[in-house]
């Protein structure tokens, strides 16, 4: 799983693919992946 969030809006979802759409603000192709805390111990 990854963390997505929105680069129009800042919502974040967990899901194993790339959003199309964000389901807060409406906008399509927006989502990049954020870094979580896990990855950045290591």
């Amino acid at each position: 799983m990854a963390v997505w969030q929105c680069r129009q809006c800042g919502y974040e979802k967990d899901a194993r693919c790339k959003p199309k759409k964000c389901p807060e603000c409406g906008e399509k192709d927006v989502f990049g992946k954020k870094e979580t805390e896990e990855k950045k111990k290591k």
